[in-house]
Parts: C-alpha cells; structure tokens; sequence
C-alpha cells in the first residue's frame, strides 16, 4: 500500500485527511523552528504547521510564521475537515538552540521562545500535548505516519512518529488511560 507525503516548508501549514487505505505522511525538518502536529483520528483529520516565530510582526500576511496565528489557523482548517476541538491531542518537535553566540541573547534563545509560545497557545485553545521533544542544539526531521502504525515509529490510535536528529528515531508514546492525553503527563525530551 502506497502513502502519500506532504511537505511543510518553513512558515506554512497543511491539513490531510488520512486513511488505512489513502495513508499520508506529513513531514518537515526543523531547527530553532516548532513543528506543531494536531492530531483527531477519529475522523482522520491531521495537521502540521512548521512555526518560525513566536508572535506575528506588524501586518506580515504569512499567518503560518507565527505561533499566535499558525496554530488557530490550523485548528479552524481542521474543524473545517471535521475534527472536533476537545478531542484533539497535540505534538510539539523542534525548538532547538541552533545558534553559538557566547552569552543568552534574543537570537541564541529563539528556540526556547518557539516553544513557550506554542505552549501557552496550546494551553489557550485547551488542546493537550500528548508528546513533546524540544531543545537540544541539533535539527531534526518529523515524520508524521498519520491514521497508520506504519513505520518506523510506535504505533498508537492517531498514527506514529518519527524524529531523526543526527542517526537516531525517537517513537510516539501515547499518553494518559485509554488513549486520553493528560497535559501533566506529555513525554518531554530535551536535547
């Protein structure tokens, strides 16, 4: 059975639907960038969003940049698609400090800023994160298996997920009784 990929380029976001027998694979590489993954199996609904940036600048139309416009963007076009808001479970990949500069200045930290934003954004619109590996000081490459248990990855009900930082693949781990997440209990991974 053939898949499908979908690349996210920095600044964008994309929504597939995703079955056993029409199975798309959503990727994206990222550094101090946040891949964000909203995920609703039980309509098959997925989405990616590679964010660049904490908060929109002035009026730059690239609403796919930014974590306060990237992540509402998404979710609308996945109600749009049929996921329903309070059943749908985040993860977060990126974020690394990919920038040597001697001290902690606005540049060196954007990894860190990224993330904390996709975190209070989240914590905003009530969507769990059920998986979470971020920091670090390398890049890394996402691969999303959405609404298969294809793969590389550990399968669980909304798909599996592979991380490649340098030679190594980090699986999903589902989280929380019966495939419920519990934000407290999100698997954190630090560089």
């Amino acid at each position: 059975m053939g898949h499908r990929t979908v690349i996210v380029k920095p600044a964008e976001l994309d929504v597939v639907k995703s079955t056993h027998v029409e199975p798309v694979i959503l990727k994206t590489t990222l550094g101090s960038c946040v891949g964000i993954i909203l995920t609703h199996a039980k309509s098959g609904v997925y989405g990616l969003a590679h964010i660049m940036l904490p908060e929109r600048l002035r009026n730059d139309p690239a609403t796919g940049k930014y974590a306060d416009t990237a992540i509402p963007e998404l979710l609308k076009k996945m109600e749009a698609r049929g996921a329903r808001r309070g059943e749908l479970r985040a993860l977060l990949v990126g974020g690394a400090n990919m920038f040597e500069f001697s001290g902690r200045n606005g540049a060196s930290l954007i990894g860190e800023k990224n993330v904390e934003a996709v975190r209070k954004v989240l914590e905003e619109l009530d969507i769990p994160v059920v998986f979470e590996e971020t920091g670090g000081n390398s890049g890394r490459t996402v691969l999303y298996h959405a609404h298969s248990g294809n793969g590389s990855g550990e399968s669980s009900e909304a798909g599996s997920l592979e991380i490649r930082t340098l030679a190594q693949i980090r699986p999903l781990r589902q989280t929380g009784a019966g495939g419920r997440a519990d934000r407290s209990q999100a698997r954190r991974v630090r560089g």
